[in-house]
């Protein structure tokens, strides 16, 4: 009869022991292009033009490619802005215009999140080291609860040197009202609140509001 010692008897062919092997060696790349692709459409998918999955995945390999080197806050920030900028260059939206700041850092903030902080990767102790310096995602959501919450810090910090005589009220919390100096200090705000996990902020999407999968929050 058939017993588990069977099941072990069959010697793998060549081809499926390279493919093995190659799988085992593209296994970061098939994390990052999974999480990516969640990152992707739970951020802003719907609002970007059809190409624009792809060219989000490159950049999303590249942005791994160089988290191993970082060393400290400062340059995090430094690589972080080159990596928005390099998004808001690459990608359009689905009208074909060209991204704000605020629509360049969502997928990007989303993906780390999920890849850093989630699934701590690209190892612990990477991870570790990178937690604390990682960006909060910015979205409606998070934006009108900080502001709800503390609406005098929120208009001397981010309403008055920053939107006031810019935007009317209705554009306040949204994404393509973020300027990059706008965005540092929504930012700046957010480590403040909470220094050793900015992220953490970031629970309050999943916390405050319906899980619709197919809805993006981006405007």
């Amino acid at each position: 009869g058939f017993t588990m010692r069977d099941t072990g008897a069959m010697p793998q062919s060549k081809t499926t022991s390279e493919l093995v092997l190659e799988l085992r060696a593209k296994e970061d790349l098939a994390v990052v292009r999974g999480l990516g692709s969640l990152a992707f459409v739970r951020g802003q998918g719907r609002t970007l033009e059809e190409t624009s999955q792809e060219k989000v995945l490159e950049l999303l390999w590249t942005i791994r490619c160089e988290l191993d080197a970082l060393g400290s806050r400062e340059e995090f920030d430094r690589r972080h802005h080159v990596w928005v900028g390099s998004a808001v260059q690459a990608l359009r939206t689905n009208r074909q215009s060209q991204l704000a700041y605020g629509q360049g850092q969502k997928t990007i903030n989303v993906f780390l999140k999920f890849y850093v902080d989630w699934a701590s990767r690209p190892s612990a102790e990477i991870a570790t080291r990178l937690r604390p310096w990682l960006h909060c995602p910015l979205d409606r959501v998070i934006m009108e609860a900080l502001r709800s919450h503390d609406t005098e810090t929120w208009r001397e910090r981010i309403w008055k040197p920053h939107y006031r005589g810019r935007i009317s009220h209705q554009q306040r919390a949204s994404m393509s009202s973020i300027t990059e100096p706008a965005y540092r200090a929504w930012q700046s705000w957010i480590r403040e609140l909470s220094p050793d996990k900015p992220i953490l902020l970031d629970t309050l999407w999943s916390l405050t509001r319906p899980m619709d999968t197919n809805e993006s929050t981006i405007s």
